[in-house]
């Protein structure tokens, strides 16, 4: 039986896999974040942890491919780059779980880093592609604290996060679409928004790409005046004059942060931007906070 359309998937929508871009450097800068986000969540007590398109949760890495303007400049298998802050701690998750010697082999998903921070933690994962969800199903195996659905995660969402909060101390949600369409700039704030009107204490991450400044101007806008507070951390690393078939940057929304985490990322983007710099020297990092507006 075909998986029902969803609003937020209609007819015509590209197919989108992101074993193409899996370790690129908009995972990285996701990943960083959501490690450190987990992990200061964590520190003070339970943790229930939604994905709204959770993808395969494993990824095969070729011998060329985005990875190496991503993962690649990180790489270090021999216990990762040192210190006590997000990057290195981020860097050691993958030393963990990425398979490979001189280079990375593989690459994990956001649920493989969602649990090695949170330990035997709740999990809800949603994806409504059938081929991804078979693989994500394979790749979680018995993980009787993982709940995997196969449809909608966004549409779902605001009851999902309703029900997480009754029951736990904290409430973290990644959203993470493919923005394969123009509209996806208006329906996933949407769906955002829906989430943050039912929730009372939930932090919410999205993840969007960056090619120009146009339509992040103009979902910010759409969130204030929705009644959404937030902030987004943007990091560029090839020019935005410099058009390309691949991303220029990518950025993170997140309403609800843990105290210390905005400050965090920002001296993240500084190790991250220099490393992943398609250009050398050339990149560049935006954060900006807002209010709701009355209403």
């Amino acid at each position: 039986m075909a998986t029902p359309r969803s609003r937020y998937q209609p007819a015509g929508a590209s197919t989108y896999s992101h074993r193409f871009h899996a370790g690129n450097v908009g995972d990285v800068w996701k990943h960083c974040a959501l490690v450190e986000i987990l992990r200061r969540f964590a520190l003070a007590g339970q943790v229930h942890y939604l994905e709204t398109h959770a993808g395969e949760g494993h990824y095969e890495l070729g011998d060329t491919g985005e990875w190496t303007e991503g993962i690649g400049r990180l790489w270090q298998p021999a216990g990762g780059v040192q210190g006590d802050d997000p990057v290195a701690r981020y860097v050691a998750i993958c030393s963990r779980l990425v398979e490979g010697g001189s280079r990375p082999a593989t690459y994990p998903g956001s649920p493989a880093f969602a649990r090695t921070v949170l330990g035997p933690e709740a999990q809800v994962l949603w994806e409504e592609d059938e081929a991804a969800y078979a693989r994500l199903a394979a790749h979680t195996g018995g993980d009787r604290n993982a709940r995997l659905v196969r449809g909608d995660g966004m549409e779902a969402l605001p009851g999902e996060v309703r029900t997480a909060e009754a029951g736990s101390r904290a409430v973290v949600v990644l959203i993470d679409p493919p923005f394969t369409r123009k509209a996806d700039w208006h329906d996933v704030p949407a769906a955002l928004a829906a989430a943050f009107a039912h929730s009372r204490r939930a932090c919410l991450i999205l993840w969007y790409p960056v090619k120009s400044l146009t339509r992040p101007n103009a979902m910010v806008a759409s969130l204030r005046a929705a009644g959404v507070p937030g902030t987004i951390a943007e990091l560029v690393t090839t020019p935005l004059e410099h058009q390309r078939h691949r991303l220029n940057g990518s950025g993170l929304l997140v309403v609800r942060p843990p105290a210390g985490t905005l400050e965090a990322l920002g001296a993240a983007a500084a190790f991250v931007g220099t490393r992943c710099a398609t250009r050398r020297g050339a990149w560049s990092f935006r954060m900006q906070s807002w209010e709701a507006e009355r209403r």
